[in-house]
Formats: C-alpha cells, sequence, structure tokens
C-alpha cells in the first residue's frame, strides 16, 4: 500500500505543498529599494519555489532507502548531468517559444512595447525562474516518474501517468482551457520522453526554465496564464487577439501552434526513445556507468533465460 500508484501520486503533490509550506515561513525574499515593486512582486512569484527543493532533498534523504537513485538522478555526472545538456536545454526551450512567439506577432496577435532591460534584473529573474521551472521537474520527472518507472518497471507507463498529474494540478491557473490543458499534457509527455531519451534532469530542467523565461521576462507574455509586472518588453492586453498562435486568456500554450509543437516535440522524441531501446526498463541512471553496465547485462541476460 505504501508504494502503489495512487500513493506515489500523493506523495508527489505533498511534497509540493510541503514545499509551499516552507516558503511560506519566510515570506517574500527581503530585496533592497533599489529594484521597484513591479521587479520585487515578480522575482518572488517564481522564486518562492525554494521550499519545494527542500521539501524534495529532505524527504529523500530522510527516506534515502527507496529514493537514493533519486537523489543520486539530480547530481552532477559527466554523461547526462553536465554544463553541455544544460546549455542544449536551455537552448531548446528559447528556440521553442521563441518561435511561437515570433509566429503570433507576425500574425498581429500580439503587440509589443519595450519596457526596460536591466542586466542585473534579469539575470535574477533568470534565477528565480529556474528555482520555478527545476522545483515542478524535480517532482513530476525526478521523483512521480522514477517512482512509477521502478515500481512498475514500466517506462511508458511512468511518462503518461506523471504528465497527466502534471497537468491536473494546472487546472487551477487563470485563463486555462482544454486546449491549455491539452498543451501542458503534451508539454509533460515532452519534458518525460526527453529524461527517458538522454536521462538527464539537468536538460529537462532548463528546457522548462527558457520555455517559461522566454515568454514571460522576455516578451511579458502570460505564463499559463499569469502575465508578469517585470519583463524586457510589454504585452499591449486590449489589442491581444486569439489565433491559431495565440490564446488572450492563457497565452501561447492554449493555442493550436504550440500544442502541434508539443506534439512534434513528443514523437521526435518517441521515436529517438524507440529506435534507442530507452523503453527497456533499467535497474539504474546514468551516474553509475559500470554498475549500470553490469545491471544491464543481468537483466538481459535473466530475460533471455
Amino acid at each position: 500500500l505504501r508504494d502503489n500508484l495512487i500513493w506515489i501520486c500523493i506523495l508527489g503533490v505533498g511534497l509540493l505543498f510541503a514545499g509551499q509550506l516552507i516558503s511560506s515561513f519566510t515570506g517574500p525574499f527581503p530585496l533592497p529599494n533599489y529594484f521597484n515593486n513591479n521587479f520585487k512582486f515578480t522575482f518572488n512569484i517564481y522564486a518562492n519555489f525554494w521550499g519545494i527543493w527542500i521539501a524534495f532533498i529532505l524527504f529523500c534523504i530522510i527516506f534515502r532507502k527507496k529514493n537514493k537513485a533519486i537523489l543520486d538522478s539530480i547530481k552532477y555526472n559527466r554523461t547526462c548531468n553536465n554544463f553541455k545538456m544544460l546549455m542544449l536545454g536551455f537552448l531548446i526551450g528559447f528556440v521553442l517559444n521563441g518561435f511561437c512567439a515570433l509566429v503570433a506577432i507576425l500574425h498581429g496577435d500580439i503587440k509589443l512595447t519595450f519596457y526596460k532591460f536591466e542586466i542585473l534584473n534579469l539575470i535574477l529573474l533568470f534565477i528565480a525562474v529556474f528555482i520555478q521551472s527545476s522545483s515542478e521537474e524535480l517532482i513530476f520527472r525526478g521523483f512521480v516518474y522514477q517512482r512509477l518507472k521502478n515500481r512498475y518497471n514500466n517506462i511508458k507507463f511512468a511518462i503518461i501517468v506523471n504528465s497527466v498529474l502534471f497537468a491536473v494540478l494546472h487546472l487551477g491557473n487563470n485563463g486555462i482551457s482544454a486546449a491549455g490543458f491539452i498543451d501542458i499534457l503534451l508539454s509533460g509527455m515532452f519534458f518525460s520522453l526527453m529524461f527517458c531519451a538522454f536521462d538527464s534532469i539537468w536538460l529537462v530542467m532548463a528546457c522548462h526554465t527558457t520555455w517559461n523565461f522566454t515568454q514571460n521576462i522576455l516578451f511579458g507574455l502570460p505564463n499559463s496564464g499569469t502575465v508578469a509586472k517585470y519583463s524586457v518588453f510589454m504585452m499591449d492586453i486590449n489589442s491581444a487577439t486569439s489565433s491559431f498562435a495565440f490564446d488572450k486568456n492563457f497565452g501561447l500554450e492554449g493555442a493550436a501552434l504550440s500544442i502541434t509543437l508539443m506534439f512534434i516535440g513528443r514523437m521526435i522524441m518517441y521515436i529517438y526513445c524507440k529506435i534507442n531501446n530507452k523503453f527497456v526498463f533499467r535497474l539504474c541512471n546514468c551516474s553509475d556507468e559500470n554498475k549500470c553496465n553490469m545491471d544491464n547485462s543481468r537483466l538481459k541476460k535473466d530475460s533471455v533465460q
């Protein structure tokens, strides 16, 4: 009863709420008066997700026996969680979201006006968005996906369940629609398959980060329905119109273009995993290559017998 589908999902949601509770004890970060109120508000929206990191790490340390592999999967290693994967993830997220935003601008769905470019503020906001985006990946791909995969020895099942849970927990977002739900569901599958394909949680965290940062902080567009008060460009909300490229209530993520892009990305990752036998259950992750090779060889031998 302590390690079934329902219990693992409850634990994942519980870690989210525990993290938010931890963050609430300290309240907003007391930023100096050098920063204006719009920046402070936007920074704290994202940075206050730091409590989820604390909740996750404490839980994995306290219950180390069952979660040691999960904790190891977020550590640096030469083959998966490295600088190259981090940069690749940042690039993928920026290109994907930037393409959607560019099409929406060229199609006339949104009009942007320059607000301000302050390098220190943007660096701090990038760090804050990374905290928020990586904490979500920590729970859904780092914890729920891996616990389900290890419990049921079924990677596809783990991908579907954690992606559905990821989408369901976005149902309370401002402006959510059926299209927005589908988009977030496909995004969850895309991130899960990316993790499956490259065994790199850093890659997925980085991709999620620049997707959110590009649309919300660079272009001032809604991030899952929420518009930032501080961004490089500001969107004229009154002139925004809905089309295949943009949804004026939910943003890029509620439009057909983003859905199509996420579906294509999902299919590319799926085909890559299929060709490279990534859906074959493995007893370990890439952080210990020698042990991984020995365990997988034993697994193959047992399956033949």
